[in-house]
This record gives structure tokens, sequence and C-alpha cells, in this order.
């Protein structure tokens, strides 16, 4: 019993403590309108804590953790500035390269040389192209006056305009009875065709006017093709073709008799057959003309 009104008397000098301090005046011009507040608070506080005390310490529970629970002091949560969201910003990517639209270049048509030179001039020691409708005299001749005699002969068939004379004077070069007048197949004929192109006919027509101006020339036709598909069916394709031209020459009056007609396939080529530009000059029809200068 002894203990309880020792307990009682110290929670009353307690309490009359935290009464004197909540009405003891406070200067208003040293401290602030929260002050007294601050201060009442706290003798509550103390008081409140003592009498836990006094109760704990009847109950037989240790007063330290007690007081620890309720004097410790919290300490604020220190608000944390809001994290900056820290956006990932994709590395500038290198644009594609773009590819320039290609600029169409219109194909130039490549006007035709007047030097066509299908073979070596080596022999015969010369000949004709007929190419674009007209007839180029090349090679080399003994002298001006077999020059002029060829080249009025060829006039008296195409035309003076349509005749060009390329020829070298060379005194030591002969002066043959007989000269080769190159003609391309793709004049007289389609691609891989025996027949006649209509354009054609009138090519061969300057044929029949040679020989009617000049009753003592012959002529001898040769057909050749590239090396393009097999030997026999060059051969085949060569023959045919220069029976047809025989035949049309035939047709309008020339006697068989002055000419003569050989397929030679892809034989004696003039040209390298590994290249388009060889293998077009390989294919073509050869009119040697003979008696021409009488």
């Amino acid at each position: 019993m002894g203990d309880g009104g020792g307990e009682g008397s110290r929670a009353e000098q307690l309490i009359a403590i935290a009464d004197r301090l909540s009405h003891q005046p406070v200067p208003t011009k040293r401290r602030r309108g929260w002050v007294p507040i601050a201060v009442a608070i706290v003798g509550v506080g103390a008081l409140v804590a003592g009498i836990a005390g006094l109760v704990n310490s009847g109950n037989g529970s240790t007063g330290q953790s007690a007081a620890t629970t309720v004097a410790a002091p919290t300490t604020a949560a220190v608000a944390t500035p809001p994290t900056t969201a820290v956006v990932a910003t994709a590395a500038p990517t290198t644009a594609p390269a773009t590819t320039a639209p290609a600029t169409t270049v219109p194909a130039s048509t490549v006007p035709s040389t007047t030097t066509v030179a299908l073979i070596d001039p080596a022999d015969p020691v010369r000949w004709a192209e007929f190419s674009g409708g007209k007839v180029y005299l090349q090679g080399r001749v003994p002298d001006q006056a077999t020059a002029d005699e060829v080249s009025r002969k060829a006039a008296g068939v195409v035309g003076a305009d349509n005749v060009v004379v390329q020829y070298v004077i060379d005194a030591s070069a002969p002066r043959p009875n007989s000269a080769p007048l190159y003609v391309r197949d793709s004049v007289l004929f389609a691609p891989n065709s025996a027949s006649i192109d209509d354009a054609a006919r009138g090519v061969l027509d300057l044929g029949v006017a040679l020989m009617t101006q000049n009753p003592s020339v012959t002529i001898d036709i040769h057909g050749y093709t590239d090396s393009d598909g097999s030997p026999e069916g060059n051969l085949a394709l060569s023959q045919v073709r220069v029976d047809e031209i025989f035949y049309y020459l035939v047709s309008k009056g020339i006697d068989a008799a002055k000419l003569t007609r050989t397929g030679h396939g892809l034989a004696d080529p003039v040209a390298d057959n590994a290249t388009a530009e060889g293998r077009a000059k390989n294919r073509r029809v050869e009119f040697t003309i003979n008696n021409l200068l009488g």
C-alpha cells in the first residue's frame, strides 16, 4: 500500500507542475504564437509519460522500453524530390542512303562507218561492200584509171551519189578481173530465215542491173554463217539462202549459166565469232563479180 501512496503523490506533483507550466504567462515579444502551444504540448506529454511510467512500474514491466517507445523522437521522413524521368533518347540513326534514280540515257544511233572492212584486204586486192544503200570500193588498185573505171560501172547501177571510192593507189597492185561484193545477210534475210525480205529484193535487183549492163559479168554466190548452232545446221541454212538468191535472179531473166551458188556454213570466218560484232560480220553473202573490167 505504501508504494501505491507514493505513486499517487508523485503523479499529483507532476500534474501540478504541468498545470503551473501551462498557466505561466509567456512574454509575447520574445515568443511567437505557437510557443505556448508547444510548451503545453510538452507539458502534457511529460505528464502522460510520467503516468505511464508509474503504471508500467506497478505492473512489473521494464520502464526503459516504454519510455523509449513513447518519448523517442520520430525522424520526420524527408520528402524525396520526384525522380526526373530520364527519357532514353535514341541516337539519331543515319538515314539510309537513297539510291539516286538512274538517269536513263537515250541510246545514241551510231552512224554507219564509211569503211566497214569486213575482211583483211590482203587478198583479194580490191573488194566492195554494199551497206546502207551505198557501195564502198575498198582495197588497192594499180592506178587512178582502174579506180575510175570501177567507180563508173558501180555508179551505173546504184547512182554516182551512192558510190564511195576508198581505193588506195598502189602501182604494185595487180589488176584482177574479179572482186567480191559483200552484203550482210541481215540485209537480205530475217534472223534464222531463208526467206528474202521484201526490202532485200531491191538489193538483188541491183545485181540484175549490173549483169544486164555488163553481159560479160558472171556472179558466184557464197553464203556464210557465224558459229552459233551446229555446223550441219549452219551449212544447210547457208545453202538454202544462196539457193533463194539464185532462183530470184533467174526469175528476173538472168541466165542460170552465169550464176553459181555455194553454201559454206560457218567456214572461213572473217571476224571473231566470240563477239557480237564479229558474228555479224561472219553472217554474210559474198557475190564475187567476174569480168567486170572486160
